[in-house]
C-alpha cells in the first residue's frame, strides 16, 4: 500500500490540531493529560500563518481540538481563517464552555460540525469526566447547537464502563439530533494509563466489533464511524468502513502520508495521538514550525519513516506473519505503541484475536 501512496504523493489532506492543552476538566481517559496550557503555545500570528501554509499544501479537512479548544480566545479567528481558505473545519469540545452564542457564531462563519465528547450514559459519563451534572449540561448544549442549525457530532472513547451502553447511547444521541458518531478505542496513555481498569481487553473485540458492525448496517441515526484503531479484517471488515468508499477495507495507518497532527506549541507529528514530550518521548516529533517551515518538515525524505519507509520486517509477532501485513501494516500505530511500546505489533486487532481464539479452541479439542 505504501508504494501506491508514494505514487499518488504524500499530502496532509486531514489534519488534527491541538489548539491548546488547557482544559477545564480532568477526565479519567485523557490521553494527553490536558489541564494547563503549554508555556510555549503558538501566538495568534503564528497560528494564522500556519492556516495559510496548510491551505497552500492542500489540506482539505481540519479538526480543531485540545485540551479544550474553546479556552483559546482566538479559536474562532483560527477557524474562520481556515474556512475562508477552503478547508472544511470542525471542532471537538467537551461542551463545558459551549453555549447558544458560540453555536450561533459557529453557524455564521460556517463551521462544518461541532463534535461533543460523550463517554456513555449519565452515570458513566459523569464518572469519566469527574464532574456531576456534565451529562445533563452536555445534552442541553447539544440541543442548542442543533437549534442553531449547526451539524452536531459525537465522539466516544470505548472502555469497560461504556461498552455495554452503546446501543442505549445511540438512541439518546438520535433523540437529540446528533447526525454522526465516531467510536474509538480508549488506550492506556496519559490519564488512562492511571486508570487501567477502564481499558478493554483484546478479547473484548470479539463482542465489540460485531455489535458496531450491526449498528452500522442499521438505518437508525446517527451515522456511525469507527476510528482507525478499531478492526481489522474478518467477516465484519466491510461493515466497519465508510460505505461508498473507494476501498471498503482498512489500508493501514496514514500518519505522515495523508494525515498530520499539530501540537499547540508547533510540534509536528504524523498523528496527534502519538506520544511526545509529555510522555518523555520525541521519536514521533518530526520538527517544529518555529525551527523549520511546515512544508520543509513534511517534505523531508527522512520524516515519518515508520510509515513512509515501512517494510514488513518492521512488524512483530502475529502481525509479521499475517496474510494482510503489507496492507494493514500493524493497524493503528498509536494503539500498538501504547500497549506494547512497539508500533509494529497490535494486540487489539479483531482478526488476530479471532485467529488466536480459534487456534486455542482447536488445540483444546485435540
Amino acid at each position: 500500500m505504501i508504494p501506491v501512496l508514494k505514487r499518488i504523493g504524500f499530502k496532509p489532506y486531514q489534519v488534527v490540531w491541538e489548539l491548546t492543552l488547557a482544559c477545564n476538566l480532568n477526565c479519567r481517559h485523557c490521553g494527553s493529560r490536558a489541564g494547563k496550557a503549554r508555556p510555549d503555545e503558538l501566538s495568534t500570528a503564528e497560528a494564522l500563518q500556519l492556516c495559510k501554509d496548510l491551505a497552500d499544501m492542500g489540506t482539505r479537512r481540519m479538526t480543531l481540538g485540545g485540551g479544550e479548544p474553546t479556552l483559546r480566545e482566538d479559536w474562532c479567528l483560527i477557524a474562520e481563517t481556515l474556512i475562508s481558505r477552503g478547508i472544511r473545519t470542525n471542532l471537538i469540545t467537551n461542551g463545558r464552555t459551549w453555549n447558544k452564542t458560540l453555536a450561533r457564531r459557529a453557524k455564521l462563519f460556517g463551521l462544518d460540525s461541532v463534535a461533543f465528547s460523550i463517554d456513555g450514559c449519565e452515570v458513566t459519563h459523569d464518572f469519566i469526566r469527574r464532574t456531576e451534572g456534565q451529562w445533563k449540561h452536555l445534552l442541553e448544549v447539544i440541543d442548542e447547537t442543533v437549534e442553531a442549525g449547526v451539524k452536531v457530532s459525537a465522539v466516544t472513547q470505548l472502555n469497560r464502563k461504556n461498552l455495554a451502553e452503546l446501543e442505549e447511547l445511540r438512541d439518546v444521541l438520535a433523540a437529540h439530533g446528533v447526525r454522526a458518531w465516531q467510536l474509538q478505542l480508549g488506550t492506556p496513555t496519559g490519564n488512562m494509563a492511571d486508570n487501567r481498569d477502564l481499558v478493554l481487553m483484546p478479547e473484548d473485540m470479539l463482542d465489540m466489533v460485531p455489535r458496531i458492525a450491526k449498528m452500522r448496517r442499521e438505518t437508525e441515526k446517527p451515522k456511525i464511524f469507527v476510528g482507525d484503531n478499531i478492526g481489522y479484517y474478518g467477516e465484519y471488515e466491510q461493515d466497519l468502513r465508510d460505505q461508498g468508499g473507494a476501498l471498503p477495507f482498512w489500508i493501514g495507518c496514514r500518519a505522515g502520508c495523508t494525515v498530520l497532527g499539530i501540537e499547540s506549541n508547533g510540534n509536528i507529528k504524523g498523528c496527534l495521538s502519538l506520544p511526545s514530550a509529555r510522555e518523555g518521548l520525541d521519536r514521533f516529533v518530526e520538527g517544529n514550525i518555529r525551527q523549520r517551515p511546515l512544508k520543509d518538515i513534511w517534505n523531508d525524505m527522512n520524516a515519518f519513516a515508520y510509515n513512509r519507509q515501512f517494510t514488513v520486517d518492521r512488524l512483530t509477532g502475529f502481525c509479521r506473519t499475517c496474510a494482510y501485513n503489507e496492507i494493514c501494516r500493524g493497524g493503528c500505530s498509536w494503539t500498538s505503541f501504547a500497549h506494547t511500546g512497539d508500533p509494529g505489533g497490535n494486540p487489539y486487532c479483531y482478526w488476530r484475536v479471532l485467529q488466536e481464539k480459534q487456534a486455542k479452541e482447536g488445540f483444546t479439542q485435540k
